[in-house]
């Protein structure tokens, strides 16, 4: 039986999973219709202020009401399962369309990124901020519209994590520097997202990338990106001009709103000029980072700290240069040797188990760890390890690691699958079979042997099979052979095959091991081709090897010697 919430929401399907919630689809019994239900993990529920400010955060963001954001529905609680009902949607995230199809067309682009800005624009005008525009946040239908989830969510989710763990929510690759220096965040984050998103569908890559979040988030803080155009030379003036200014690291020289960014969205739409901005006088003072990531940036607030003490030193008489000089060097070096010991001595910590996990529930327990998923994941077969979920890690799991260490997972394709052998030749044992699967590698535990107590066949000789011959079957799936109990040998009743074509007739016959000699005769009774008679009689005892002749009608059959089809047929002529 089918879990049902609160007595209306039927779940009919798991259809994915993350850190904080399991995703179903499920049906609205009360309105006859598919939603999708979020269920979150039990060891949120059990945070009282978390669940608190998870349920205002839904509720608030289901006062959005727009074509281009996934609408919620519904928050409540099923004995200790809190869950929240949201709109269905068919397609995939904005994430699968980049690996499969990036770079995208400027018209391509475009499309997206006005829907995506429309959808950031209606919630800011309710005053709901998302925190983590990223494109596996991004749904897109199979006729090509946006849908924007989990909107308001992130900010509960984020207090929760900090909470748990003080690591950042999502992915580092699409955090704003206000997000990475853990200051106060407004519309101008999510802005910075779309622009990484814009970005990423006109290149293909994300403007900055590393081995560990720190590295990634230091290239948000100081490093400027590489023009897309530079990459992908079809990308316009104009488009290059708008990506440029949505990803500025200050906030002053980036769009101011969503609404900003959509308007210049369509000039670049109707070929007309965008406006250049500077980026490269970005405001990087006081750089400071969220804690998760500070560990590792130590080195850049000790320079900037000997850069600030240099320009506080007073102005001396030019004959006193060298030693001003010499001060500048040592508080350089000093700073220096203050950030590379600071990077050293990052903390270490331990690989989580991640073996026979999801990549969602992985990168959960990862980042709690203060640890990076490696982002391109290897595949292998596994007899083990359910398909889509973790084989193996590397580093292993509870191996010590320093914090930030990127971690390569391997994921699984399921069970090898091989083609199935044909057993039905009529001449096969089932030891013979079992050890022919066996060398072919499959489970011999998971081999059934049944009797077949009608198969005309000898004694011990493969029948049936399933699966059927030819079809590809996963080595550790389930076989059941059929074998022959050879009672085909004792006499047994002829079945009546009368009224059937002679094909038919004959394939009945033949499973019973019985040898089938036609012969036609003239009948005003059957129709033609059609088996009339049988010698010896239906129900005479037989046994395998006995010949049947089967006596099939040659016709004409009952319509020629109806008097009145034949009156009819004559008038009609």
């Amino acid at each position: 039986m089918s879990k049902i919430f609160s007595n209306r929401y039927e779940i009919i399907e798991k259809i994915g999973s993350g850190g904080m919630a399991i995703v179903y689809k499920a049906k609205d019994l009360l309105l006859n219709r598919i939603v999708t239900i979020k269920v979150l993990r039990e060891q949120f529920t059990a945070d009282e202020e978390f669940v608190r400010r998870f349920r205002r955060e839904a509720q608030s963001a289901a006062s959005l009401s727009h074509m281009n954001i996934v609408s919620i529905y519904d928050v409540g609680k099923d004995g200790e399962s809190e869950y929240i009902v949201m709109e269905y949607v068919e397609g995939q995230n904005l994430k699968e369309i980049i690996r499969s199809y990036a770079p995208l067309s400027t018209e391509q682009t475009l499309d997206l990124g006005i829907q995506i800005a429309e959808a950031i624009h209606h919630a800011h005008e309710h005053h709901i901020i998302h925190r983590d525009i990223k494109p596996h946040n991004i749904l897109v239908t199979d006729d090509g519209r946006i849908k924007v989830t989990d909107f308001g969510i992130a900010r509960a989710v984020s207090a929760a994590t900090m909470t748990h763990s003080g690591d950042i929510v999502g992915s580092v690759h699409y955090l704003s520097p206000e997000q990475a220096k853990g200051v106060q965040t407004n519309e101008q984050s999510d802005v910075y997202s779309l622009g990484i998103i814009l970005y990423e569908l006109l290149t293909g890559k994300v403007p900055y990338d590393g081995e560990s979040p720190i590295a990634i988030a230091l290239k948000h803080l100081q490093e400027q990106a590489v023009p897309p155009s530079k990459l992908n030379p079809r990308v316009s003036p104009a488009f290059e001009n708008l990506v440029i200014r949505a990803i500025a690291k200050s906030p002053d020289q980036r769009y101011a709103t969503a609404k900003e960014l959509m308007q210049d969205l369509h000039k670049v739409q109707a070929g007309l000029p965008v406006d250049k901005v500077d980026s490269g006088d970005q405001d990087l003072d006081n750089t400071r980072i969220h804690r998760s990531l500070s560990n590792g940036v130590n080195s850049v607030l000790a320079s900037e700290a000997a850069e600030n003490d240099r320009k506080k030193i007073p102005r001396k008489p030019r004959k006193r240069w060298p030693w001003v000089a010499l001060g500048i060097l040592v508080l350089l070096v000093g700073g220096l040797w203050i950030g590379l010991s600071n990077w050293f001595n990052v903390d270490t910590t331990t690989v989580p188990p991640l073996v026979g996990k999801s990549i969602n529930e992985a990168g959960y327990f990862v980042e709690r760890a203060n640890l990076f998923l490696d982002p391109e994941t290897l595949e292998e077969n596994s007899d083990t390890v359910e398909k889509g979920k973790i084989t193996r890690s590397e580093p292993q799991e509870g191996s010590a690691v320093k914090e930030g260490k990127s971690i390569k997972i391997w994921m699984s394709l399921g069970p090898q699958q091989v083609k199935f052998p044909n057993f039905k030749t009529g001449d096969i044992t089932h030891e013979t079979a079992v050890n022919n699967l066996k060398s072919l590698g499959f489970v011999e535990e998971n081999i059934t042997i049944q009797t077949d107590q009608n198969s005309a066949l000898p004694t011990g000789i493969i029948a049936e099979q399933d699966p059927a011959p030819g079809i590809d079957w996963p080595k550790n799936g389930y076989i059941t052979l059929f074998v022959s109990a050879g009672k085909g040998s004792q006499p047994q009743p002829l079945p009546s095959v009368i009224g059937k074509s002679p094909a038919e007739a004959q394939a009945i016959l033949i499973q019973y091991g019985l040898v089938v000699t036609p012969a036609t005769e003239d009948s005003t009774e059957f129709p033609p081709d059609v088996v009339m008679d049988t010698i010896p009689k239906p129900g005479t005892m037989v046994k395998k090897g006995d010949s049947v002749k089967i006596i099939i009608s040659r016709g004409p059959g009952p319509i020629a010697f109806n008097p009145v089809i034949l009156a009819s047929v004559a008038n009609s002529r």
